[in-house]
């Protein structure tokens, strides 16, 4: 946290600020003091069986960005500073674009099980042109946008990629529960 305020600070224009993102920071690792702050809203804890299974904290210097995956339970998305735009898409139609990129890079990546090609390098690239470039065909997905207290509810399986929006540090919170 200490390095993320720093890098927060102002910095003269002819030096480029930082790129710093706290990408899923576990809530239950933070000081007590800090947990605190992140209560569990009422609709999760009283969803499905009411088992959380897992609880995350995201800050940024934007850009941010989320590249196109699933996750494996229902999730809980809550804006707490700046806004982001949320790109979903219903199973089936995530998967087709997810198998199309990896077939024009030559990959045969694993759905479920993510690692670093999904945050750097061809993969990156590919799948934020089939996501956010003019590749999808208009229809095909949902959009949202999530500004300081909006909350977006994201269903098991169904596919996202998440991108800030404007130039403030941007935070967010989410619950995944079953």
């Amino acid at each position: 946290l200490t390095l993320f305020l720093q890098g927060c600070k102002p910095t003269p224009s002819h030096i480029r600020p930082p790129r710093l993102y706290i990408a899923q920071a576990q809530i239950a690792d933070l000081p007590k003091q800090l947990q605190e702050d992140f209560p569990t809203p009422r609709i999760v804890k009283e969803a499905g069986k009411g088992d959380i299974y897992n609880s995350n904290i995201w800050m940024g210097i934007p850009p941010t960005y989320t590249p196109l995956h699933k996750d494996p339970n229902p999730n809980l998305f809550v804006q707490l500073a700046s806004s982001k735009r949320i790109r979903l898409f219903e199973p089936a139609t995530g998967f087709k674009i997810f198998r199309d990129v990896q077939l024009r890079i030559g990959q045969h990546g694993s759905a479920s099980f993510r690692g670093d090609e999904m945050m750097e390098g061809p993969e990156r690239d590919a799948l934020d042109e089939a996501v956010w470039g003019n590749t999808v065909v208009k229809g095909e997905g949902y959009e949202a946008m999530v500004s300081p207290g909006d909350a977006l509810f994201i269903p098991r399986g169904w596919w996202h990629s998440i991108k800030s929006v404007g130039s403030g540090v941007t935070a967010s919170v989410n619950w995944w529960f079953r």
